[in-house]
């Protein structure tokens, strides 16, 4: 899915409407335009293939490996690290560099920990994301219980 939308901008079977998206992502036909090139779509196409068992790389990472859109690449080579990279972000070895990112977030004024607590940053997405999740049920009930206590501590300690 990712290179799906690297290549074109959106995700294969993009909508904003949940439940056309959860229909698309179960029957609709996977769709390129027509700017993408056969072997990127043969990719793309083989590794989101709903059936896991004729899926590409099904048999392992090699049969992924030799798909037509890698074959220009040296796997050996770049194992190796022999290889140089087209892109390589951390130029000039400074890992503060703030280079690869758009003045529009750098010269962003920065909130103090005390001002991000206190606008409760650190929840924003609770809701959003409740039910998305790949742990136990009990782990969660945990955790929507502590949040739940810090929520109404916070709100005795702010009301009184």
């Amino acid at each position: 899915m990712v290179t799906y939308e690297m290549l074109t901008g959106l995700p294969p079977w993009y909508t904003t409407d949940r439940e056309k998206l959860f229909d698309r992502l179960r029957h609709a036909p996977l769709k390129f335009p027509f700017y993408v090139s056969r072997p990127a779509a043969s990719l793309i196409q083989g590794l989101l293939n709903r059936n896991p068992i004729d899926r590409l790389g099904a048999r392992g990472g090699a049969e992924v490996q030799s798909h037509a859109f890698f074959s220009s690449v040296d796997w050996e080579a770049l194992l190796r690290r022999d290889i140089t990279p087209p892109f390589n972000p951390c130029r000039g070895g400074d890992i503060m560099s703030t280079n690869n990112f758009e003045r529009e977030f750098t010269n962003m004024p920065l909130l103090s920990v005390d001002e991000s607590a206190s606008n409760n940053s650190h929840d924003a997405g609770v809701e959003t994301f409740l039910n998305f999740t790949f742990e136990e049920e009990s782990h969660l009930t945990e955790v929507m219980e502590r949040r739940q206590r810090e929520r109404e501590s916070e709100d005795k300690f702010f009301h009184h």
